[in-house]
């Protein structure tokens, strides 16, 4: 089996934002598969009320460096309209990649 990444995002919303941002969000879990991105899990922060994590799997490096760009952009018509529900806007999200060993 080749080597996956784990990525991880994490960021604050704002407080006035949650419903938005939670309906985002449903639709952007619902999108991440077709960026062949697999194992997503998306939750709240246990030590703070307002920040958020997510993370997944992705088959290449390449799809990490794609979704890096798209995740980060306010132009892209789906993940662009977190830049409104984050504090600082979506240049203000951590995003990590991990590989996995086979």
């Amino acid at each position: 089996m080749k080597n996956s990444l784990h990525i991880y995002l994490e960021y604050e919303i704002k407080q006035n934002s949650q419903p938005q941002y939670k309906q985002i969000m449903n639709n952007i879990v619902a999108t991440l598969p077709q960026y062949d991105a697999f194992d997503i899990h998306w939750e709240k922060a246990e030590d703070q009320s307002n920040r958020y994590i997510e993370r997944f799997n992705v088959p290449t490096e390449s799809h990490f460096h794609v979704l890096r760009r798209l995740r980060t952009s306010r132009c892209h018509l789906l993940f662009g309209l977190l830049d409104e529900c984050i504090c600082g806007g979506v240049k203000e999200i951590n995003l990590i990649g991990l590989k996995t060993q086979p």
